[in-house]
């Protein structure tokens, strides 16, 4: 099962402020690079680093496993734990050499089609404002969704930008206190929303299945476990969708009460 390109940004989040950081697919897989050294592998939405000398410490009781048939083991990184990823990747830094450069290839200049993307239209030192952002995505359900949150849980959305090469750009990210609720990504006519569910959560959502669409019922099972949960990442275009993403976010909180309209 590939990796989620939206869980790769999430762990290249979680790495900003220690160097450049970017990410790059193979094999279907992802690398992660830090100031252009690759210190990270994610296979199957599992961050993985080589079992190094300097590691043996940090990492030690982390379990440790191939990344893919045939490969050596790696130790197997908790995403949601911070401080040892970031750690464990500065450490792997430090110790690894730049790969040698190739000669680039001579390509002939394509012109450009399409829209312009979402980073190049907002870049890092021009933020959005949440109506900038509503106009860019031109569909009802970002609105929708962006007032219920306010009305179910009284919070304004953070309006971030990663500089992770899967999903560059200015993105949404809710919270409830410390606990996040979701992260919105931008697109053209439509976002996607990533909501992580824990093990009990799962355990909520299973018998529920079958009142979920066959599109999302397919993405559940497609969806790989980690630590006992699932980094549910939903595409929202029409709003059956929308409200699967509510129900998912309802798993996470509760609804908080006297809330002033």
């Amino acid at each position: 099962m590939a990796s989620s390109p939206d869980f790769v940004s999430y762990i290249c989040e979680q790495l900003e402020g220690l160097g450049t950081v970017r990410s790059r697919k193979m094999f279907g897989e992802y690398m992660v690079y830090l100031n252009d050294k690759p210190v990270l592998i994610i296979c199957d939405d599992r961050p993985m680093v080589k079992m190094l000398p300097c590691l043996e410490e940090l990492c030690r009781d982390r379990p440790a496993e191939p990344p893919y048939e045939g490969a050596k083991d790696h130790y197997l990184l908790d995403p949601d734990d911070r401080g040892t990823l970031r750690e464990a990747v500065r450490l792997a830094e430090e110790v690894t050499p730049l790969p040698k450069k190739k000669s680039p290839k001579k390509k002939k200049p394509v012109p450009a089609e399409g829209p312009v993307p979402w980073d190049i239209a907002w870049p890092q030192q021009m933020k959005p404002s949440l109506s900038d952002i509503g106009a860019w995505v031109k569909n009802p359900a970002f609105e929708e969704l962006l007032a219920w949150m306010g009305e179910t849980y009284g919070v304004e959305p953070s309006v971030e930008f990663s500089r992770c090469s899967m999903d560059k750009g200015w993105n949404l990210k809710y919270k409830k206190g410390s606990k996040s609720l979701c992260v919105l990504y931008v697109r053209p006519g439509w976002f996607t929303a990533m909501v992580t569910l824990g093990a009990k959560q799962l355990l909520e959502l299973e018998p529920l299945l079958p009142t979920f669409s066959p599109a999302f019922r397919k993405l559940y099972e497609k969806t790989p476990l980690f630590n006992g949960g699932k980094w549910l990442v939903v595409d929202v275009k029409k709003p059956k969708q929308l409200e699967e993403v509510q129900r998912l976010i309802l798993m996470k909180a509760k609804p908080v009460k006297n809330i002033n309209r």
